[in-house]
Parts: C-alpha cells; sequence; structure tokens
C-alpha cells in the first residue's frame, strides 16, 4: 500500500508540475502569431510567413486619384503596403522607377484591381532610394513617387 501512495504521489506532482508549465506557456509567452497575423516586433512569424518591419498605407479616393502622391518607408526592411480603394476600380503597383514602368518593365510588386470599397496589401523591401507606384488600371493619372530612406 506504501508503493501505491508513494507512485501516486509523484504522479500528482508531475501532473501539477505540467499544468503549471502549460499554463506559463499559454499566458503570453507564446511568441508567435497566428497565421494571417503580421507578428510584432519580437514576434517569430507563423510558419510560411515573412516578417513585416513596417507597414504603410495608400488610398484610392472619388476620381482617379491617390490621397497622397508620396510614399515614405524605411530602406531595406520588409513594409507591408496596404492599398484601399474607397471609389472605383483601381490598382496598386511598385516600380523601380517611372522609365521602368513605362519602359513595360515588370513591377517589383502589385495588387489585383477591384471595384470599391476594398483592400489589397502588397510586401516589398526597397534599397534606400526613389522608387515609383502607380494604378495599373489609370496609369498615366494615379501616379506618385515611393521614397525609401
Amino acid at each position: 500500500m506504501l508503493i501505491l501512495t508513494s507512485v501516486r504521489g509523484r504522479l500528482f506532482v508531475a501532473l501539477a508540475a505540467a499544468l503549471l508549465l502549460a499554463a506559463a506557456c499559454s499566458s503570453g509567452g507564446d511568441k508567435t502569431p497566428a497565421v494571417g497575423q503580421t507578428p510584432a516586433v519580437g514576434q517569430t512569424p507563423a510558419v510560411g510567413r515573412t516578417p513585416v518591419g513596417a507597414t504603410a498605407a495608400i488610398k484610392m479616393l472619388p476620381g482617379t486619384t491617390f490621397d497622397t502622391d508620396e510614399l515614405r518607408i524605411p530602406a531595406s526592411t520588409a513594409v507591408e503596403i496596404t492599398a484601399d480603394n474607397t471609389d472605383g476600380f483601381h490598382s496598386f503597383a511598385v516600380f523601380e522607377s517611372q522609365d521602368a514602368a513605362e519602359s513595360g518593365e515588370d513591377p517589383i510588386a502589385e495588387t489585383e484591381a477591384c471595384s470599391a470599397p476594398c483592400k489589397k496589401t502588397v510586401e516589398v523591401t526597397l534599397a534606400a532610394g526613389e522608387h515609383f507606384f502607380r494604378c495599373a488600371v489609370h496609369p498615366t493619372q494615379m501616379t506618385g513617387t515611393l521614397t525609401a530612406e
């Protein structure tokens, strides 16, 4: 009977230790965001996700215009840019330069065109300098400069 009590005691201690460890790990100790979430500083990205260092946003406004013709982002950092289409049918594309866009080079990143209201995102990592963005649907009317610094 003494052996059975001793085994039960050890099992109880082992179970209690496992429960405490599990509670400690789940109370803020998990540094991996769920799939679809952007990791915060210090978090590990979920499997299949690239860590994003910064975010930026641009809106497509009524007519054929962006809310700004200049975006600034950190250089050499993964940046997720959200294009918020509030009116019409638009897209958002980033190119090395205006010459690259006009000569038919492929964009560095591009969203699919969509009808408002819709939001699309692209992720870019750009070297320091000036780059070019535009709406592929309105390539001469909706343009701007993307400065990585």
